[in-house]
């Protein structure tokens, strides 16, 4: 059971986007409140390389291992295919100004697709993935951004000022995404609260070819 939640656990993360958050806010220092990402942030940066390859490394279930590739179809179009070793999961992301909207979303991807730009105008909004202003307190589909200046350690490398976005779900389960500039998302957690074996399952970037 554990398994099969976990090879549902990325289209949880980006389509629980579009459900309503009912938790109360969370509470932030007033020094967190005043620190976020100034105007001119381009959102381009919370994207890995194009064509690199990112390994994350999985805790508390074999499925929260994956491998990352980006690639920029457009100037402001990313694809991005997540391979979790039960299935590839495709992924369409358009950069505007102020945010990133998920565009198309598509499980067992074993084959890389190349959209045209008319094709990629054509498809609509699922959900925003990430949302200018990248500080303390902005919400956005459910998602608030509880801090801007945490500190994350990996096998990578250690990141400061990063992004974290925390969302519950209706069930109670806290999820958390963690954001760093020129990387993108470096970590994700699921912290289940609700079953008789409550449980954590994350995700970190290990290395990037």
């Amino acid at each position: 059971m554990k398994n099969l939640l976990v090879m549902l656990i990325p289209i949880i993360f980006l389509f629980s986007c579009t459900n309503e958050q009912s938790s109360e806010p969370h509470e932030s220092s007033k020094a967190q409140t005043q620190i976020g990402i100034e105007e001119g942030t381009n959102l381009k940066h919370y994207f890995l390389k194009d064509n690199s390859t990112a390994k994350f490394k999985g805790v508390g279930n074999e499925y929260a291992t994956f491998t990352l590739k980006t690639h920029y179809l457009y100037d402001n179009y990313v694809a991005t295919y997540e391979d979790n070793g039960g299935t590839v999961t495709r992924r369409y992301y358009k950069i505007s100004p102020t945010q990133i909207t998920l565009i198309n979303e598509q499980s067992e991807a074993y084959e890389e697709a190349n959209p045209s730009l008319e094709e990629l105008k054509t498809m609509e909004d699922i959900s925003v993935y990430l949302e200018l202003p990248l500080e303390v307190g902005n919400e956005f589909n459910g998602w608030r951004i509880t801090s801007a200046t945490t500190t994350v350690e990996t096998d990578l490398q250690t990141f400061e000022n990063v992004i974290v976005l925390e969302k519950i779900d209706e069930q109670g389960n806290l999820m958390r995404k963690y954001f760093a500039e020129d990387y993108g998302e470096i970590q994700r957690d699921y912290v289940s609260n609700t079953s008789e074996d409550p449980f954590t399952v994350s995700s970190v970037i290990e290395y990037i070819k």
